[in-house]
């Protein structure tokens, strides 16, 4: 089948199993003062004709006041009253104290900030911030990368985080030094604007740098997207450089896709012509890609981008998909996550006007008096996508054709090294839940440093090192196995595809561990595995969050960890290991300690009752709910063999007896132990070799 009806099929079953009814929202209304017309949306025939004449659509700025006034939620006020994202920001950065208000807490975000504390320290709350920059494509130049790793010594915390949105977390910042970090950022050719708020946030596209013309043409659109939805009233700037603003040119198709406003969709003589005063009702996130590469996480985002080719390679023009989004509240059904559905297809030269246009269809029509709702994907709940579809095609002038026929997906990691293809090489490195920090800090730096590299960050928060001579393979292979960062192949399957969010200590909305809680947890499936007789080049597809928001996008895992209560997680299966399958919730508040009684059993009848190749998520969905339920409550353990030493690595009970009381120490079996053993021995010995 299709990846492209699969996809759609896929996401209605989600739909008929979640009938969920929310109450309609009328948008956005013009204040009676700016003197701007009310809206109007005629659902009649848009013509196909590549010609932008004006139609009824108007674009309009802010509620209307009237009498009765649409409810707002307090950010959508304090948005209004900000002139364009500065107060009163501008005047808490002044003050002596450690953190800012409630206002300015809102408005820092759309500068790319955090207010954060520890809340594991008591006496008081020592105040820091979180920056996060903008990295379309995870593009990261040397320079940057370089700033970054200094920034994070100096102001930091002393790690470096990489983000599920291709980025970098910096955590630790005090208020007195956001300025010089934020400069130093924007001078080492980066950013943080709209890296955080209501707006759209970086661009995901795959990080590989193929020499190849799809990959490049995906990430060269996901930079003009980038750059089309970037702010443009200069409040980063004058916040952050006194006014000096350090771009790029941009390219002038652009500027032209910006400007357009044949079809209504901007906010005439605005200094936002997009966003306007109030911008968008919550957070707006896009990926693009090229046919079967799922390294982006597709179906997750608001707008999905993939770009369509002839049998040359030339790219034509692109599939979209709308309607996305990994966020959710516990014990309330009506908010939900959700896949993205295809919506038609765009030629090449129309993707910036048909991305702005749904866009503006979100500003417009999208909830601002809950922001539970606020998100893209409850205005497509609620309307449905030929209502959606109709209305975009107004704001785009018209009508968009049939979506192109798609392989099937597949998640690619890009990890190890690979060709460019211009002659270069690149290397992917696996770095445990995004986290650089000690050794691997230091050798990454000097690296980098020293052989003039560029970084690519991914979408599973780890770090490709780019334009590599082949003169070079070999020492950097010797540097980076020294520093812990082994090839693919000797890193535990379960590792290369497991995410998780920060959580605590910082992160003000945590219920319970996930950076800090993965290692153990997938230490454990790894024993589970064992015990139950899977091989150790089996995996399934892990993520933790600490809370249900979303961030390490665990409603796409085969198993996913959702925090929900101290130490407790809700369980989610039915992901798939190409990403395009949307997982259920199976079992609440499971405390840590009893992960074990509800993963053997599931693993032990994966293993037994399996059909060929079938994947743990494909296993879940086609025995159904009802039936695994059943095999956890009446599981009374594996059955027990006499205990015996592992002859395949033990040539002596002894030598065994002596590995198993050091394994102990380290809460692993005796396998584990010398299986790591094992593999690092075999790693150093290759890259004596040279390989």
């Amino acid at each position: 089948m299709a990846a492209a009806a699969s996809l759609g099929a896929a996401n209605t079953a989600v739909s008929k199993e979640v009938k969920i009814e929310i109450g309609s929202f009328d948008g956005l209304r013009s204040w009676n003062s700016v003197g701007l017309s009310r809206r109007r949306v005629n659902f009649h025939s848009v013509s196909s004709s590549t010609s932008r004449t004006n139609s009824l659509i108007r674009a309009v700025s802010s509620p209307v006041k009237q009498e009765t006034e649409t409810k707002r939620s307090k950010v959508e006020i304090i948005k209004e009253h900000s002139n364009f994202i500065r107060y009163p920001l501008n005047e808490e950065l002044l003050t002596d104290a450690p953190n800012i208000n409630e206002s300015a807490i809102q408005l820092i975000k759309f500068h790319g900030s955090y207010q954060q504390y520890n809340r594991e320290e008591r006496g008081g709350r020592s105040y820091s911030f979180m920056l996060r920059t903008k990295n379309p494509c995870g593009k990261v130049p040397n320079k940057l990368y370089l700033t970054m790793d200094d920034l994070a010594d100096q102001f930091g915390i002393g790690t470096l985080r990489l983000t599920t949105r291709q980025t970098f977390q910096l955590h630790g910042v005090l208020k007195k030094n956001l300025k010089t970090v934020m400069s130093s950022i924007i001078h080492s050719m980066g950013s943080t604007l709209g890296a955080c708020g209501d707006l759209n946030r970086n661009v995901l596209a795959p990080a590989a740098p193929f020499a190849r013309k799809d990959y490049q043409f995906a990430q060269q659109t996901a930079d003009n997207i980038a750059a089309l939805l970037t702010p443009q009233s200069g409040f980063y700037y004058d916040m952050w450089v006194d006014g000096e603003k350090i771009m790029s040119a941009e390219p002038p198709e652009v500027v032209k896709a910006r400007n357009d406003n044949s079809h209504g969709t901007n906010f005439p003589d605005s200094p936002e012509p997009i966003y306007g005063t109030q911008f968008l009702p919550r957070k707006f996130k896009i990926a693009v890609t090229v046919p079967t590469d799922n390294s982006v996480d597709l179906l997750t985002n608001d707008i999905g981008v993939v770009v369509i080719t002839d049998a040359d390679g030339e790219p034509q023009g692109f599939n979209l998909y709308v309607g996305g989004g990994m966020g959710r509240t516990h014990r309330l059904e009506t908010t939900f996550p959700r896949l993205a559905e295809p919506l038609g297809y765009v030629p090449k030269e129309d993707i910036l006007y048909a991305v702005k246009a749904i866009v503006v269809t979100q500003r417009e029509n999208g909830r601002r008096d809950d922001r539970k709702y606020s998100r893209m994907k409850y205005l497509i709940s609620s309307w449905g996508i030929e209502k959606f579809r109709s209305v975009v095609e107004q704001y785009y002038g018209k009508k968009f054709d049939p979506s192109r026929e798609l392989p099937e997906w597949e998640f690619k990691s890009y990890l190890g090294w690979h060709e460019q293809g211009d002659g270069g090489l690149f290397c992917g490195l696996h770095v445990d839940s995004g986290r650089i920090g000690g050794k691997m800090k230091t050798t990454l730096r000097e690296i980098i440093e020293k052989y003039n590299l560029d970084v690519r960050l991914t979408p599973n928060q780890n770090i490709i090192l780019c334009g590599i001579r082949k003169a070079w393979k070999h020492p950097i292979t010797t540097a980076l196995a020294q520093a812990g960062l082994l090839q693919p192949k000797y890193v535990d399957p379960l590792n290369l595809t497991a995410m998780a969010c920060p959580a605590f200590p910082l992160c003000p909305l945590a219920i319970t561990e996930a950076e800090r809680g993965i290692p153990d947890i997938l230490k454990r499936v790894r024993a589970v595995f064992e015990k139950v007789g899977l091989k150790y080049n089996e995996s399934v597809v892990i993520r933790v969050t600490g809370c249900p928001n979303g961030c390490a996008r665990p409603y796409m895992a085969e198993v996913g960890f959702v925090g929900d209560g101290p130490n407790s997680y809700q369980i989610w299966l039915g992901g798939t290991p190409n990403q395009t399958s949307i997982a259920r919730a199976f079992m609440n508040k499971v405390k840590i300690h009893d992960l074990e009684k509800v993963l053997e059993p599931l693993f032990y009848y994966w293993k037994r009752k399996r059909q060929s190749k079938e994947s743990f998520g494909d296993f879940t969905n086609r025995v159904g709910f009802e039936m695994l339920q059943e095999w956890v409550d009446k599981w009374d353990g594996v059955v027990a063999t006499r205990p015996t030493y592992n002859l395949r690595l033990f040539t002596d009970k002894d030598t065994y007896e002596k590995m198993d009381e050091l394994a102990k120490l380290q809460n692993k079996t005796a396998h584990q132990l010398a299986m790591e053993v094992i593999r690092k021995y075999a790693a150093a010995q290759q890259n004596e070799k040279g390989e």
